[in-house]
């Protein structure tokens, strides 16, 4: 092979690869993980057919891939997949193929199983990381004065820390006056933020859970009777991969999961809320 045929080849794979990675608009997530099965998230630039190949970082030779799913503007262009065939106290890699095409990132993209411990020894040790209040500045729709976000490099260092898991705890983007009143708006701003580049690392190898508050529900101090909720318990379903969502069966995003032994009980201080101002019947926030 002479030296111009090699360069053409090349260039062809590199062409392949790049094509992928222009598709990617945010993620991959690593959501939920239980002993035998964990959630794998992405979002798409346009409409894809998505799937997921992952393996025991053990046993590399033995793949298995999940279904594969064809992302579309209504939902977002969010893919949501189940890693079904893992087992108990793992570390699995995981690749993300997109119109069947790998795509590439030079950060780890890994999860893992829960071990299973009960009856045999004493419950595993637990690192997880928390945080809530994440305002990602966009010019054009913030407010006309010193913007609001800033240091997101503190993603990176949680990284870095490698934590289980992270449990985002509210206001995990902040909706504005050009987002609330629509979906588009919606799926915007949880667009946009979850964009941001220094999260993307993070996203891909911690296993993340989801609660909202006021800015991620609808407009400041929002209650239960705003106009837009289902609109966003809709949207926050489709960004975060909670193992389940309204346990009450009441509407909402009340769920629950374990780790360890620790038991997590994910509130909604907003659904049911009455207002701060209401002072002639029964009052509520959970």
């Amino acid at each position: 092979m002479n030296n111009k045929s090699f360069f053409i080849i090349l260039l062809l794979v590199n062409s392949h690869f790049s094509f992928a990675q222009d598709f990617v608009q945010s993620g991959p997530m690593v959501g939920y993980s239980t002993m035998r099965e964990a959630l794998l998230w992405v979002q798409t630039t346009t409409a894809a057919e998505v799937h997921f190949e992952y393996f025991d970082k053990e046993n590399p030779k033995e793949r298995f891939k999940t279904k594969k799913f064809t992302t579309q503007s209504e939902n977002g262009f969010v893919a949501k997949l189940v890693a079904d065939q893992i087992l108990p106290g793992k570390k699995y890699s995981y690749e993300l193929y997109i119109d069947d095409e790998k795509t590439l990132r030079d950060y780890p993209m890994e999860f893992q199983s829960q071990p299973l411990w009960q009856w045999r020894t004493d419950p595993p040790e637990v690192n997880f990381a928390i945080g809530s209040c994440n305002y990602v500045n966009e010019e054009r729709f913030d407010r006309p004065c010193k913007p609001y976000g800033s240091d997101f490099e503190i993603f990176e260092s949680i990284h870095q820390k490698k934590p289980d898991f992270m449990l985002w705890l509210g206001d995990n983007t902040y909706l504005r006056e050009t987002d609330w009143n629509s979906r588009t708006g919606i799926l915007h701003r949880y667009t946009h933020t979850r964009s941001l580049p220094q999260l993307q690392s993070l996203l891909a190898s911690t296993h993340h859970y989801a609660i909202w508050d006021d800015h991620v529900y609808g407009p400041n101090y929002a209650f239960s009777s705003v106009w837009v909720k289902k609109t966003t318990s809709e949207v926050f379903k489709l960004f975060w991969g909670n193992p389940n969502y309204d346990v009450i069966d009441k509407g909402g995003i009340t769920g629950t999961f374990q780790w360890a032994d620790l038991q997590f009980f994910l509130l909604d201080n907003r659904y049911l809320r009455t207002s701060n101002n209401n002072f002639t019947g029964e009052r509520e926030i959970l």
